[in-house]
């Protein structure tokens, strides 16, 4: 809610032009932070759970890692984006928001921490406080009636907490003091090249739709499809969360139970349906006044249908990056990293073929046609691999449900937005504890199901 709020703010304050200079600088800068982490924590994590390494040793290796490419990134970066554009208030930010990828590098290697031990305390308190000082910023900001570039200093804010919070937590657990073994650090780079393939390819797959629209297109259709994308992906958030603290899980049950390690996956998918089928049915229904909402009148024409399509996206998402996952944990990260240069190659050629002519409706159904493959194309190949069924009768289920919080929104058409929503959400929750296809009961079977494994 935090995020929402700040990103609000920020729009209703610069406007379409300005909020796409500032995203453009964003959307560039994130596109390199995948650089930041190289896959060797999830390596790292997939090693310690399985019994072939020590945790501590291999966390202070990435360390040693980490202070040697972070600040050559860091320049690669920020070159890179004054090469390719031209804009003065877009080239300052890039250079601001380049110190994301210092402090980015030095993050990720305290995530293996909290991931093998399945203690993210650390990692939420520090991810609550860092939208929280984001927002405190931002209405400093509008209050004050700031220059754009310091909206680009306030987006510092979440890494440099995240940082400060995750590595004190870490360090209780573990020394971080880096440690300089070249023959170690190759054979870890060995072993991580088809994660940090897939990684890379994957950020370059949902930040190569903004840079190619901000060639391709105008600034304000550019902070519209900001906008859009900061709400609708800010859902993605929780799926996040649930992956990364699924991972050891699925990695072991794969290890000693390839039945329970399909039912398991099965379950997670459910849950992922469950949480992402209201962000694409609601959130595309209610997408006009939600974006007038939160931004103003001059987002509504444009952002109305790029709001819905990134809503549907998002949805997608959560049920394929939780099966991605699961490719991962059965250690079929190769077909993960050739089936992502295929994925990367198609949606930056539907990016040019649409972006320059529908704008960011186009970039929205490029990212809806890409998320239905790649959903469709990992559940067939884990049907081969692990007899994985993907759970028809949940879905159908789940109507149930979601026609129950569209007859609300709908009822209360008349009503403010935020109302709508929030009836909408809470009509869809009882429902479906009171018919399925989830109940309390259900949550508990599959907390269960993690706790035993």
């Amino acid at each position: 809610m935090a995020s929402v709020v700040a990103v609000s703010m920020t729009a209703r304050y610069l406007g379409p032009g300005r909020y796409g200079q500032l995203t453009i600088a964003v959307v560039f800068i994130g596109t390199w932070l995948c650089l930041s982490d190289l896959g060797i924590g999830a390596v790292i994590v997939r090693r310690v759970t399985s019994g072939r390494g020590e945790l501590e040793r291999l966390v202070r290796l990435n360390s040693g890692l980490s202070l040697v490419y972070c600040v050559p990134l860091v320049a690669l970066a920020a070159g890179s984006g004054l090469l390719v554009y031209r804009d003065s208030d877009v080239r300052t930010m890039l250079v601001v928001l380049s110190g994301q990828l210092l402090m980015a590098t030095m993050t990720t290697r305290f995530e293996p921490v909290f991931v093998a031990n399945v203690r993210f305390f650390a990692v939420a308190f520090s991810d609550v406080a860092g939208r929280l000082a984001t927002l405190a910023a931002v209405a400093w900001l509008v209050a004050t009636r700031a220059d754009i570039v310091w909206f680009a200093v306030a987006q510092l804010i979440p890494l440099a907490l995240q940082l400060l919070i995750q590595g004190t937590a870490a360090s209780r657990d573990i020394s971080l003091r880096p440690i300089f073994s070249w023959r170690e650090l190759a054979d870890l780079l060995r072993e991580a090249l088809p994660v940090m393939g897939a990684a890379v390819l994957a950020t370059v797959y949902w930040r190569c739709d903004g840079v190619i629209l901000s060639l391709l297109s105008n600034h304000a259709e550019v902070g519209v499809y900001g906008l859009a994308c900061s709400v609708a992906f800010n859902t993605v958030t929780v799926a996040m969360f649930f992956q990364n603290a699924t991972l050891s899980t699925a990695t072991k049950l794969f290890s000693c139970d390839v039945a329970a390690f399909a039912r398991f996956m099965r379950s997670s998918v459910e849950l992922m349906w469950f949480l992402g089928a209201p962000v694409a049915v609601i959130g595309g229904l209610l997408a006009g006044p939600l974006i007038g909402f939160l931004g103003d009148q001059a987002f509504v024409a444009r952002g109305t249908p790029t709001l819905a399509l990134l809503c549907i996206a998002a949805a997608l998402r959560f049920v394929g990056g939780t099966l991605s996952q699961g490719l991962f944990a059965c250690h079929h990260q190769g077909f993960l990293l050739w089936m992502s240069v295929a994925e990367l190659g198609v949606i930056v050629g539907l990016n040019f073929a649409l972006d320059g002519r529908y704008g960011a409706v186009g970039a929205g159904i490029a990212l809806v046609c890409m998320e239905v493959s790649r959903m469709l194309i990992v559940s067939w190949w884990l049907r081969r691999q692990c007899g994985y069924r993907t759970p028809v009768v949940f879905l159908l289920r789940l109507l149930t449900p979601l026609a129950a919080s569209v007859a609300v929104a709908l009822l209360l058409a008349d009503h403010h937005v935020v109302l709508r929503l929030t009836a909408a959400f809470a009509a869809y929750l009882a429902t479906s504890m009171a018919v399925g296809p989830i109940k309390w009961s259900t949550l508990a079977a599959v907390r269960r199901q993690r706790v035993m494994a």
